[in-house]
Parts: structure tokens; C-alpha cells; sequence
């Protein structure tokens, strides 16, 4: 992992839902993750995402697999913008197929990551959405 600054990214008080499916990229966010003070949910699929996104109305941010089971990353974007459209959504994919970045935008994302993702570039992304002043749970 590169060597992040930890002390610049505290984000007490802050939810983020991850949606990822496989057991590595769980423990790279786990561990990337443990120092921030973040809430984190987790769900393993794009149905159970959007599930999580109703039943917890203290969501700041999601970061959402592209590529996941039950429903893909891009349907549940489609899905939770459609519930709450100021909810911030950034979508990472390990595929980068020609279309994907297009097809995520179109679905409503935020942001698009290649993976793997780099820690210093997904921590100024959360950071752009999780220090918004003034900004709580997006509704």
C-alpha cells in the first residue's frame, strides 16, 4: 500500500456503504479504511446495496463493484439515484470495458475508478464528498 497521511483523512460521524464482492478487494478496503474513523457497511451485492441505501438513511457516500452478483454495480447505481439522487455513488472496476465509464456516468456515478484503485486517489475522492461543509446524508 502507498503511504497515505491518515492524520488528513478523518471523517468521524461519516457512513460509507461499500458494495464488493470479493474477499480481496474487502480486505484491501478494510485495511485502507481502518484509520479514517469512516462507519463502513458492507454488502457483497448490487440488490443488497441498493437494500442498504434504504434502510440507512446516514449514508454520506457509496462505493460500488461494477461487477458483482444478483444486480451489477451500474443497475444499482441506476436504482439508489433513483431513491436519493444527491447521494454520491462512485462506481470502481477492475474491467474497464470501452462503454463502462460511459455507462456509469449515464447511470448517475459521481466517480469512476480503475482498480486497482489507488489509495492516495480513492482517498481524495472520498475526501471530496465526505468534507463537503455543511453537507450531512444526501437525500
Amino acid at each position: 500500500m502507498e503511504k497515505i497521511d491518515f492524520g488528513k483523512y478523518k471523517w468521524d460521524g461519516k457512513t460509507i456503504l461499500i458494495a464488493e464482492d470479493t474477499a480481496t478487494s474487502n480486505k484491501y478496503f478494510r485495511a485502507a479504511l481502518k484509520h479514517t474513523s469512516l462507519n463502513i457497511i458492507w454488502t457483497e451485492n448490487g440488490r443488497d446495496a441498493v437494500n442498504g441505501v434504504i434502510n440507512h438513511p446516514e449514508l454520506d457516500v457509496v462505493l460500488m463493484d461494477i461487477q458483482m452478483p444478483l444486480m451489477n454495480g451500474i443497475d444499482a447505481t441506476r436504482a439508489i439515484k433513483s431513491l436519493k439522487p444527491m447521494l454520491p455513488v462512485i462506481i470502481q472496476t477492475a474491467f474497464l470495458y470501452s462503454n463502462e465509464e460511459e455507462l456509469s456516468r449515464e447511470a448517475g456515478c459521481d466517480e469512476f475508478l480503475a482498480k486497482p484503485v489507488k489509495l492516495n486517489v480513492l482517498f481524495e475522492v472520498l475526501d471530496k464528498y465526505l468534507n463537503q461543509t455543511g453537507q450531512g446524508p444526501q437525500d
